[in-house]
């Protein structure tokens, strides 16, 4: 899987724009990162089972956006051979953390093989933190005193 088919694929899973995910002023390198963790060996994922999740997406990739979400769905999170891999992907966007895939491989409850997070740089930017108006447990960008203003929720659609 190359880098933009991650970004794309990504963008799918997630709901996120590509532009988003991979900004063209990328100073932070969040997508460089979750990438390089899912091409690292050390992961246990089966060579067959990314391959066959990039085949499904380059098959599914051109669907017009109307029916991408249905196609995704259908072709990628309702395919057990390739579902747990997608929800980790989903993983490292939202959590910058990374399950160990090999442990209890059919249970969709993935909170008892967290093999490790990413690194600080994806768990700060992980996207969970804006979908909740919230920050990171000992990182923020707020000035002091920011928590005595009402926090400005996302609107939600």
């Amino acid at each position: 899987m190359t880098l933009d088919e991650f970004i794309a694929l990504s963008s799918a899973l997630t709901g996120y724009p590509a532009s988003t995910l991979l900004p063209a002023r990328d100073t932070q390198k969040v997508a460089a990162a979750l990438y390089a963790e899912l091409s690292l060996s050390t992961n246990n994922i089966p060579a067959a089972q990314l391959d066959q999740l990039t085949q499904v997406w380059n098959s599914i990739s051109g669907t017009p956006p109307p029916q991408l979400e249905a196609a995704v769905n259908t072709n990628i999170i309702q395919n057990l051979a390739i579902t747990r891999l997608a929800q980790n992907i989903i993983y490292l966007w939202y959590f910058g953390i990374w399950y160990d895939l090999t442990k209890n491989p059919n249970s969709f409850l993935p909170l008892k093989n967290i093999d490790h997070v990413v690194s600080p740089l994806a768990y700060t930017n992980g996207l969970v933190w804006g979908e909740m108006g919230a920050h990171p447990m000992g990182f923020s960008v707020g000035e002091f005193g920011y928590w005595a203003n009402v926090p400005t929720l996302p609107v939600i659609s």
